[in-house]
């Protein structure tokens, strides 16, 4: 392999990006605010997934009965739940468990206080645990059918669900978010590097008929252009990367500490550290696809060789 010519056209490669040092700043600057919003995106919608699932995966359904459900009725239907392919386990909470969970899971002392042995408002409950989380609904509509309405007091479900669809309701927000501001980056960098390789083909116009005229190869011509476009990737991935770390472990970090406490924060770092490679690869993939994407579009266009 011949590293000469290689090396010629890398250090032309350098050379057109330092004479358009501003412009390539301009491009690189945008390209790096591009793959930021990219990655906050991809993180973001990743993060509450995770917790969308992870809070599925900790549901149960709890069946609240009023007082004058029989102990029989009770009874037959955790048979009945217990049948049922989706559910792997129903437990019966009496009264007088249902007080000592109360006791256990309550600080307040006066509030405790209120609930005793001899006066225990408190419900009987079924805690019902589905196969799967997705079982959940299937199961929740079961419980509100006519044939159970008499008995049941109330099913902790509805409220879980209230959340859940909340998270899913933020998630749907962010990806739509997330799309349309990186696509209006994703425009931006491309009509900024595209105008950026133009210019440095018009500028280098004579230079380029000279190099023709001494017999440079088409690819001798062209591949300075494409190294310029790979520059803005790279370097707008360096810089994003960096800055990304400096949010997350310095500016974030403090703020969550700050307001949600250290053990947030420690989950945080472990995430991102978690997918570090799959975000510096994410950002050279998308920086290296634009910037050498538009190289190869503007020799194409402006650069009849």
């Amino acid at each position: 392999m011949n590293w000469i010519p290689i090396t010629r056209i890398t250090k032309l490669g350098l050379t057109n990006f330092w004479r358009n040092r501003w412009l390539s700043l301009a491009s690189t600057l945008v390209m790096t605010l591009t793959l930021l919003i990219i990655s906050m995106f991809v993180i973001m919608t990743m993060v509450i997934n995770k917790t969308t699932d992870r809070i599925k995966s900790k549901m149960d359904i709890t069946v609240y009965f009023n007082d004058s459900a029989t102990t029989e009725n009770i009874a037959d239907l955790q048979q009945k739940l217990a049948a049922r392919a989706d559910v792997s386990e129903v437990k019966y909470i009496s009264k007088e468990e249902a007080l000592q969970i109360w006791e256990q899971t309550q600080k307040n002392q006066q509030i405790k206080d209120l609930i005793t042995t001899n006066d225990n408002p408190l419900p009987r409950s079924l805690a019902v645990k589905a196969t799967t989380p997705e079982k959940l609904n299937d199961i929740d509509n079961y419980l509100l059918s006519d044939d159970f309405a008499p008995m049941i007091h109330k099913i902790s479900y509805e409220e879980n669900k209230v959340i859940i669809d909340k998270l899913l309701a933020i998630t749907a927000f962010i990806k739509k978010m997330g799309w349309l501001f990186s696509g209006i980056f994703i425009i931006v960098s491309i009509l900024v590097i595209l105008n950026t390789i133009r210019l440095a083909i018009f500028t280098r116009k004579s230079e380029i008929e000279i190099m023709r005229l001494v017999g440079a190869s088409d690819r001798f011509i062209k591949m300075p252009f494409v190294i310029e476009g790979a520059l803005y990737g790279i370097l707008a991935c360096i810089l994003a990367f960096i800055l990304m770390w400096l949010g997350v472990y310095v500016i974030i970090a403090s703020l969550v500490t700050q307001y949600l406490g250290a053990a947030v924060t420690e989950n945080l770092k472990s995430f991102f550290s978690s997918y570090i490679f799959y975000i510096i690869l994410l950002q050279f993939l998308v920086g290296i696809v634009i910037g050498v994407g538009c190289s190869l579009f503007s020799i194409r266009k402006y650069l009849k060789v």
